[in-house]
Order: structure tokens, then sequence, then C-alpha cells
């Protein structure tokens, strides 16, 4: 069987020869070092019968379209993946000579997690898993465990513990140790520098970076109507004492253009239909807004529009926070408040001064573009998958 890997691959089995238990992948935005470590452990599967891993991430609704595609899709290209080996319910897979390999969201709630033993264990993204989750793992892995993750992280985070361990490591790698990237996704990695210059330390360089007060820096006026191609509302909700906030999202590539049309308090269901209607939004307009109100976006739909809630989960908030620096926010020159959010929203400092990563301002009109952008402006047409 022949492998098409990467240094990670060689890396990782260094790292076991000095006895690692603990081996961190730190690595850029498509290092490989996700894949390079499924095909270590499908390897592994495959060379001793019987074997146990375990591959976990944050949540269990994260796993389906991440890590257990990039399994399926590593299993695909050695001509090995058979549908009737996965088990959909228990998300187990199961090879020929009786090695297992299942995966797991952090976040169950049945207690199998304290059941779960295992020889092998993949954590991905562990920067965004909790520290006690990990120890779960570890108590009851019986070989070594491979975390990987891009360094969004503060200086104080617990992992770096763990890398620093006698049986311990880190191997760093970033977008340059994989010679199979297409053209197309280099220059959007390099792009990074002009957008946002901590996120292209992170995603680019796999270095860690920081964390700063102001979290948004890179965003401009508009005063023409722009070229787009594509064209959303954004909508969070509000009633009494917060406002409802709409935002007109138009999207070309990497540039996003951003107009308030309303930023209101005491504004009804049925206040809301009149407006939108008043603005000329019909049911060819796709409307975006907060799922965590289905009853209003019920209302809506009766009222004749187009809406749906975005998917939302643990650390959404953050992710779609960075998903807007990746883009070059341009902001109506008369949509004062949206400008104002922007400009004012920061991350909070805990008392020794510390910035942490918990937003901190008035954030209504920039929830409604980050509702957009996580569920459209983020969405490939076409789908890559490069190892």
């Amino acid at each position: 069987m022949e492998i098409q890997t990467t240094k990670i691959y060689l890396d990782i089995e260094n790292a076991l020869q000095e006895n690692k238990r603990y081996i961190f992948l730190r690595g850029s935005s498509r290092s490989s070092k996700t894949t390079t470590a499924l095909q270590h452990l499908i390897v592994t599967a495959l060379s001793k019968s019987n074997t146990l891993i375990t591959i976990a991430r944050e949540t269990q609704v994260s796993i389906k379209n991440t890590i257990l595609m990039d399994f399926k899709t590593v299993l695909t290209q050695l001509n090995l993946w058979e549908d009737s080996r996965y088990n959909k319910v228990e998300m187990v897979y199961k090879f020929p000579n009786n090695s297992i390999v299942r995966f797991i969201g952090l976040d169950d709630s049945t207690g199998k997690l304290r059941g779960l033993k295992s020889e092998y264990v993949m954590v991905d993204e562990v920067n965004t898993v909790s520290m006690e989750a990990f120890v779960q793992l570890d108590i009851r892995c019986e070989k070594y465990i491979i975390a990987a993750y891009n360094p969004e992280i503060t200086e104080d985070w617990w992992g770096l513990e763990y890398e620093k361990k006698e049986n311990g490591c880190m191997i760093h790698s970033s977008w340059r140790d994989n010679p199979f990237l297409d053209d197309r996704i280099i220059q959007s990695i390099k792009e990074l520098k002009d957008l946002d210059p901590d996120l292209y330390q992170i995603y680019s360089e796999g270095k860690i970076v920081p964390p700063r007060e102001k979290i948004f820096v890179n965003y401009d006026k508009y005063t023409e109507e722009p070229r787009y191609k594509e064209r959303y509302i954004g909508l969070d909700w509000g009633y009494s004492n917060d406002p409802c906030a709409v935002v007109e999202v138009l999207i070309n590539d990497k540039d996003v253009y951003c107009k308030e049309l309303l930023y209101q308090a005491g504004t009804t269901n049925e206040d809301l239909i009149f407006l939108l209607r008043e603005m000329g939004i019909d049911r060819e307009t796709i409307i975006i807004a907060d799922s965590a109100e289905p009853k209003s976006i019920q209302d809506l739909r009766r009222g004749g529009f187009n809406i749906r809630g975005v998917k939302k989960g643990s650390g959404s908030v953050l992710y779609g926070i960075q998903k807007i620096k990746q883009k070059r926010i341009h902001i109506h020159e008369d949509s004062l408040n949206l400008y104002r959010e922007f400009s004012e929203l920061k991350f909070k400092k805990d008392r020794s001064g510390r910035v942490t990563n918990t937003p901190m301002g008035d954030d209504h009109l920039i929830d409604a573009v980050r509702y957009v952008i996580t569920e459209f402006a983020d969405k490939p047409k076409t789908t890559y998958h490069f190892i």
C-alpha cells in the first residue's frame, strides 16, 4: 500500500521512537497535520488487528462535516472505504481485521466518555477542548495521543504544558510543508497578510499571537453601489432593550459590503414584516437570522419571506468573528451604528489585565453580518480536498 503524505508523517514516527505520549501538531491552515495524523492512525489500525482508536472533537455535531469527512477521504484515496463498515448511529468504522475507529464529541452527556477506553487517541482542534475532557481521554488511553490545532490560543493555554512534558512534544508545520496544495489555496492563505496580520501569523505561519483587545481593524467605508456576486440579508432579533438589527450584505469573493437597514428597539414581528416589505425585500432574497427565535422565523415565513436560522454551536461567536476578519469589510457611509459597533467592539480583560476571548460591547448589527458570512460567504462553490 502506497500513501501520498508529507514530512509530518515521519515527524510523528520520530516522536514515537522517542517514546512520546503527547504529540501535539501545531500548524497553519492546510499544513496537512490533520490528514497526516489520520493516515498514521489508519496504518496503525491496518497493521494490528483488534486495535481501538478514538477520534474526538469538541462537539458531536461538528464531526460529520470535518474529521469524519477527512477520514473517509483518506480511506477512499486508499481504495479502502466501505459504506457497510461504517455504523452511522454509533459513529464507528470497523476494518476487516476487527480494528475499530470511533468518533466522539467531547460534549457527550451520556457518560460514554468516562467509560471510553482506547489504545490510541486523536483530538482534532484540541485548542477548542477543555482540559477536563482531555484528561478523561488521557487516563483511558493506553498508548499515545495525537492532538492537532491551529495556534489560535492564549499564552496560558493548558495544552502548552503538555507539549513541555518529558513525554510530550510539539511538531510545527505550515502550508509550505504540504507539496500537494493548489495554487489558489496558497494565494488565499497569502492574502491574509493584507487582511489581518494576526490571522496571517496564525493561519499562514502557524504561530501563537497574543490576543489584541480591539477586535476589528481592517474595515473601511464605501459610498457607490459596488459590484457583487451574492446578496443576502442578515437579521438579529431584538425587542425591548436590544434593537432589532437588519443588514444588507453584498459579497464579491473576499470583499463584503455591509449596509445597515434597521436598528430599532421595540420592534414586533408584525412591525418587522411591514418594514422589510417597505425596504423592497421579497421572497427571492435570502434572510439569515438567529436560530434562537424559531417562532419569529415562522412568523416571517408566514409573511412571505425566505428566511432561515443560522446553524450555531459552542464557539460559534468566535468562529464567526474570525471569518469576518478574513474578509475585506466595507461599511456604507450612512451605516453609523454598524460602523460604531465595528469600531468599539473589544475583547474583555481579566483582573490581571490579560485580554480574554470574550467580546464586549454592542454587536447586534455585527451579529447580523456574522450570520451571513458564516452561513454563505465561507461556503466554497467548489469543494477541494488536499492532504
